[in-house]
């Protein structure tokens, strides 16, 4: 849909609670590879559904991450919306979460296209789509037959803040390309945080935000929560 305005409107939502989250403690890594939502994260994104269905009406596109936890997100929270206004939902490697811990490793292309047929996988281009381009893990990037969780308890390997932001100008980039002017995206919190810097924006799980992202300079302005830290709608 072509429009005259200035800005694109943005609404991000952050993945419900996943096994991750539940079991994390800040001290050791429960090695929980692209963990999938706990019980209450299906809940949190049923809420999410009909929020959806109230805030998100003139949504355009839907883009959503390939990790596990945000296409489940996806599925439960907007399917409805995707079917109902016959929009595509695009699965985009751009904005996956900052590589740190084991739930930021992903699964294979060819594995996750297979479990989710509703979604639109052409925006990835390699199998193994979440490890950062680093010249020491070429190999494993490449290589599919090392056990890339094993090498990760062995040998963790870490996304730089550099690369990350590297990703979150590209991202905006590929938001601009679009001819939808009205966008919802699903994902992860830390790179939602760094995407709305420098205002300071925390995610809940399942939390909504919008904002405007400038035609002109890329530039993110008047962020507003629309659901609380509980998923109420914020009237």
């Amino acid at each position: 849909m072509k429009s005259n305005k200035e800005f694109k409107e943005i609404f991000i939502i952050r993945h419900g609670e996943s096994t991750f989250n539940e079991q994390y403690n800040e001290l050791e890594d429960p090695y929980l590879f692209d963990a999938r939502l706990t019980e209450f994260g299906e809940k949190q994104a049923n809420q999410l559904s009909n929020n959806v269905r109230e805030l998100l009406k003139d949504v355009e596109l839907v883009i959503t991450s390939p990790l596990t936890r945000a296409l489940d997100t996806t599925k439960i929270g907007l399917l409805n919306l995707i079917k109902d206004k016959s929009i595509k939902c695009l699965v985009s490697p751009i904005h996956r979460e900052l590589l740190t811990t084991s739930d930021d490793n992903g699964r294979i292309k060819s594995i996750i296209e297979k479990e989710y047929p509703e979604f639109d996988f052409s925006l990835i281009n390699d199998e193994r789509w979440w490890i950062p381009e680093i010249d020491d893990l070429f190999e494993i990037k490449s290589n599919l037959s090392i056990d890339i969780n094993q090498y990760f308890k062995k040998s963790p390997f870490r996304e730089s803040e550099s690369l990350l932001l590297k990703r979150i100008e590209e991202f905006k980039k590929f938001l601009l390309t679009r001819s939808e002017s009205i966008i919802a995206v699903v994902g992860h919190a830390d790179f939602f945080y760094y995407l709305t810097q420098p205002q300071d924006l925390p995610m809940n799980n399942c939390q909504i935000i919008k904002f405007n992202l400038s035609l002109s300079d890329s530039k993110i302005s008047n962020p507003i929560y629309l659901t609380d830290d509980n998923n109420q709608i914020i009237n």
